[in-house]
């Protein structure tokens, strides 16, 4: 698990990018005990993908949409629908 510092460096954007994207709801971190924000392989792979649609002039409502529709169906497949 990577910090925020070490994160941002990894993706190369800043830390406050890194939590615009946390407020805004399309990357969801964990926490420590301390309440710091925790980067596991899974929210870095979301960092990367967001940077992704970003690069594709995705704003950041679209690119919450696109992350909401990709829940909805992995919950669909996990129930069997």
């Amino acid at each position: 698990m990577k910090k925020i510092k070490e994160a941002s460096q990894l993706a190369g954007v800043s830390k406050r990018t890194l939590q615009y994207y946390d407020e805004e709801g399309i990357l969801v971190t964990g926490r420590d005990a301390g309440n710091h924000r925790i980067y596991d392989p899974p929210v870095l792979e979301q960092i990367w993908q967001i940077l992704i649609y970003k690069g594709g002039k995705t704003y950041v409502e679209r690119i919450r949409e696109i992350r909401e529709g990709m829940q909805r169906e992995l919950m669909k497949e996990a129930n069997g629908k």
